[in-house]
């Protein structure tokens, strides 16, 4: 089945970091001194139970795929996603549900997951998908005292189920989207969407400075 990106992968580049600006680093061990020191020296890698960091200029966070699942920083690049899971025996162009990580400048008028919410599901109306809805389903505490709120999507012109984790930083709206036209296996990968989600590491919203 080829993969027909979903709106919200292809949402207003004003909103979202420049594809270049973002890029995963693998790593064995979740050893998280000195990482910054370390990220000029990435290359592309499809790694099972991988750990990487998806940072830019004002945002740097770090994820684990979940048991049985890839992380996968080059097959989304075009799509301007450098950090994208699915489940292992499968690939980023067929597997029946997949799942990304993305970061959204956080403005006076998206300050909150909600706004973004809201600012996601007008774009979707606007954008030929009238019945795009979401719902708030609940907040997520996780280690280090941060917390991510869960809404659900259904209802745009491509048939997808979603879950999306949404993490507030100081100067970002971070987020993990889980999607899949199969409600059957949405539904089966929500357990791996959480281990996804309770893996999520903040390391700070000036990496580039903090690697010097």
């Amino acid at each position: 089945m080829s993969r027909c990106p979903t709106r919200r992968i292809r949402e207003r580049a004003s909103g979202f970091h420049e594809a270049g600006h973002a890029i995963v680093v693998f790593f064995l061990a979740a050893v998280f001194c000195g990482l910054l020191t370390s990220l000029g020296t990435v290359s592309a890698e499809i790694t099972e139970r991988g750990l990487g960091i998806l940072y830019g200029s004002d945002h740097a966070f770090a994820l684990r795929a979940p048991n049985g699942w890839m992380l996968d920083n080059e097959s989304g690049v075009e799509q301007g996603l450098y950090a994208v899971f699915y489940p292992k025996g499968t690939n980023w162009r067929d597997s029946v549900v997949v799942a990304y990580a993305r970061a959204r400048e956080r403005t006076q008028e998206i300050a909150s997951a909600a706004d973004a919410v809201r600012d996601t599901i007008d774009d979707f109306h606007a954008s030929g998908s009238p019945n795009y809805h979401g719902r708030r389903i609940k907040t997520v505490k996780i280690d280090g005292g941060k917390e991510a709120v869960i809404y659900h999507f259904a209802g745009d012109q491509w048939g997808n189920s979603e879950a999306v984790a949404y993490y507030v930083e100081k100067k970002t709206i971070n987020f993990i989207v889980l999607t899949s036209r199969d409600p059957q296996a949405f539904d089966r990968a929500l357990p791996a969407f959480k281990a996804l989600v309770r893996s999520y590491v903040f390391m700070g919203d000036d990496p580039l400075r903090q690697g010097k």
